[in-house]
């Protein structure tokens, strides 16, 4: 049985609707639902954050500007900075990292303001995502979708990112070493066994990933770096029935076990050649 037909197995008796994108960097891909638009949630930041390196590359931002958090920026969900004083200001890389790293959606909100909607989009647009577009900020208590994504653009982000193909080759360094200690791993890194991890002699090297969920809506994606060569994978999930969080096991195992196949199936075949 092929790759394909055993995830197809793995998800088929799954409540929802999943997509997924992998790609070996070797010519083989794997795609299903691969087109069709999904709630972006927090993976929208990472696209965000392509879009500072960018305007710090040609010169319109410096790394040395400093971002004040003010009331119009504050937002629920996950993140530090609603708990923090207002007009608090921080470096435009620190609220960078605190919008990956910890996935703030403060931060994120600074940022969007910051860079303009409008350019984010423009930037989105010139990595050739077409599908994929940012609505609006981060909301409080809004039930609305704020971005969307295909697992296509995902993918295809961080094969540019992985291929040093963005404004500049030290940015794209900087953005890994940036994803590299991102907090939630829910599925593409949850999904490898720690014996491949933990070890001194591991053969992962880095895992840089940025996931995102609300509701019904648990996404995840990213670079898994191996001793055998690197690979891109994109998993995208929603319309699940249980939309509050009361059943996360449940959903998460699904992307646990895709991302586990895609692994296990990468390591077998790059050992035999």
């Amino acid at each position: 049985m092929n790759l394909e037909d055993i995830l197809k197995d793995t998800v088929i008796n799954f409540d929802g609707k999943i997509a997924i994108y992998y790609d070996d960097l070797k010519g083989h891909t794997l795609e299903m639902n691969e087109h069709d638009l999904y709630n972006g949630a927090s993976c929208i930041k990472i696209f965000i954050l392509i879009e500072l390196f960018n305007q710090i590359y040609k010169g319109i931002k410096s790394r040395n500007d400093k971002l004040k958090c003010e009331e119009k920026h504050y937002v629920n969900g996950s993140g530090v900075l609603q708990y923090l004083s207002k007009d608090v200001e921080l470096k435009v890389l620190d609220v960078a990292t605190l919008m990956m790293v910890i996935s703030d959606n403060v931060a994120t909100n600074m940022l969007i303001d910051y860079l303009g909607i409008e350019n984010i989009n423009r930037a989105i647009k010139e990595l050739g995502c077409d599908d994929t577009e940012l609505y609006s900020k981060f909301k409080q208590g809004k039930d609305e979708m704020f971005s969307v994504i295909t697992a296509k653009d995902y993918a295809n982000v961080w094969k540019k990112i992985n291929n040093k193909e963005l404004y500049d080759a030290n940015m794209s360094e900087e953005i890994i070493d940036i994803l590299k200690n991102q907090k939630y791993h829910e599925m593409v890194a949850d999904g490898i066994d720690d014996i491949y991890k933990l070890t001194d002699d591991s053969v992962i090297k880095y895992i840089a990933t940025k996931s995102g969920k609300y509701k019904n809506v648990r996404n995840d994606g990213g670079i898994v770096s191996t001793i055998y060569g690197n690979y891109v994978l994109v998993i995208l999930i929603n319309g699940f029935r249980d939309e509050f969080y009361m059943n996360d096991d449940y959903v998460y195992s699904y992307g646990k076990k895709i991302s586990n196949i895609v692994f296990n199936n990468f390591i077998f075949e790059r050992k035999d050649d």
